[in-house]
């Protein structure tokens, strides 16, 4: 047989029967194999062993091997060899040979059948021609060619720096990141908000100063009075961002309630992302808009108030003007110059609000936690009904199973 299935116990069985040489070259390396390795040490000795890995934290978040294990080997005073972004397998014992595809736990489990091909077998010729191409010390030529993958030994320092990295951040384990990765292709956590753009919901609160002439001060705390910064029906409302803001979310959004809010299929996003794109432009435009208006539309709304106050004021100064004017009562300049200060204060700058204005949309992927609560294929099947959930659900069941 030319193909066949290289499992682990597979590999340990070659190596643990070898009785000249050992080569074992991928990306990362078990614990299981590195134990077997170092029991043919006393049988092989170290020169006749060689191993090369890939020392690289991102290799054991995969799960093509472990950490651990190449500690192991290096402890046990084999030379293990380094090649980074190494991602094909290699097994040489004596005289046998295989090319084989790693597993990476993250994505797939290891307990493969025997029958489920991802190895091919050697030829004779193809094996003596990898093995000078990785030992070329055995040619013993006068002028050794450099090895063509794991030129140099993986340092202590290397090794120290991926355990330090998979402390810190310990990798997720990989039968939940597998019942994770199920649902990832299908749907996705998604967050769209309009911020800053509502100035027509904006308010500007009359200070105590202007409303509570000669009113009492138990009454006075009470007082409050609120003015809209611009009037409701402006151009420079939002309104049409909103309705578009809406339309979105109710086509391509569902929330499914808590834990797991709102959810869009991934099959959409292109087109989503596409609406966005437009509906940011249209932000983006509605800002340049508010920007050349903003301002005077401010100044206008407080002249307004200024207008329907500065009478009231001449009639009834409050204490706070009443102390600075050299007369009982202000005349209609004073009045009106006096309401100006005081709503300058309160009243916010068109370079103030501009600032803050963007269509902002986060998405976040499932976390384990959240795709087990109970309910939630009850959820999805309800948010989206015509879908056929049957497939995914019950892949993810499976995974949990295994």
């Amino acid at each position: 047989m030319w193909f066949l299935g290289l499992k682990v116990e597979r590999i340990c069985e070659e190596i643990s029967s070898a009785k000249r040489r050992v080569i074992y070259a991928a990306p990362g390396i078990r614990e299981t194999v590195s134990k077997v390795i170092i029991e043919t040490l006393p049988r092989l000795g170290p020169d006749s062993i060689t191993v090369i890995v890939d020392c690289d934290e991102e290799t054991c978040r995969l799960g093509y091997g472990d950490i651990g294990a190449i500690r192991m080997l290096m402890s046990a005073g084999i030379n293990v060899r380094q090649s980074k972004g190494l991602r094909f397998g290699l097994l040489i014992c004596d005289d046998h040979g295989w090319s084989f595809s790693p597993v990476a736990l993250f994505v797939e489990n290891d307990t493969q059948s025997v029958e489920t091909a991802n190895a091919a077998v050697l030829v004779p010729e193809q094996i003596e021609e990898l093995v000078t191409a990785i030992c070329p010390q055995v040619t013993e030529t006068a002028d050794t060619p450099e090895a063509e993958i794991g030129v140099e030994p993986v340092k202590d320092s290397e090794v120290s720096k991926t355990e330090k990295s998979l402390e810190i951040a310990p990798p997720l384990r990989f039968d939940i990141a597998r019942q994770v990765r199920v649902f990832q292709p299908y749907i996705q956590n998604v967050e769209l908000h309009l911020e800053g753009c509502s100035i027509q919901r904006r308010v500007v609160n009359i200070p105590k100063t202007i409303i509570n002439s000669r009113v009492s001060e138990e009454l006075a705390n009470r007082f409050k009075t609120q003015f809209d910064l611009i009037k409701a029906n402006s151009d420079l409302s939002d309104t049409y961002l909103q309705i578009e803001l809406k339309r979105l979310r109710d086509t391509y959004i569902r929330n499914l309630g808590k834990p797991w809010g709102n959810v869009m299929l991934r099959a959409k996003r292109n087109e989503f992302d596409k609406e966005i794109e437009e509906l940011s432009k249209k932000v983006e435009e509605h800002q340049t808009k508010v920007a050349e208006n903003l301002q005077q539309e401010i100044d206008h709304s407080r002249d307004q108030v200024v207008d329907s106050l500065w009478q009231e004021v001449v009639n009834n100064p409050p204490d706070e003007l009443r102390g600075q004017i050299l007369t009982s009562k202000p005349d209609e300049t004073t009045a009106k110059a006096w309401l100006k200060s005081e709503l300058d204060m309160c009243f916010p700058t068109a370079k103030k609000i501009l600032t803050r204005m963007k269509l902002d949309c986060q998405f976040r992927d499932f976390t384990y936690e959240t795709l087990n609560e109970k309910g939630f294929a009850d959820a999805l099947r309800e948010g989206f009904p015509c879908v056929d959930w049957n497939k995914p659900y019950d892949a993810f069941q499976a995974a949990k199973a295994k």
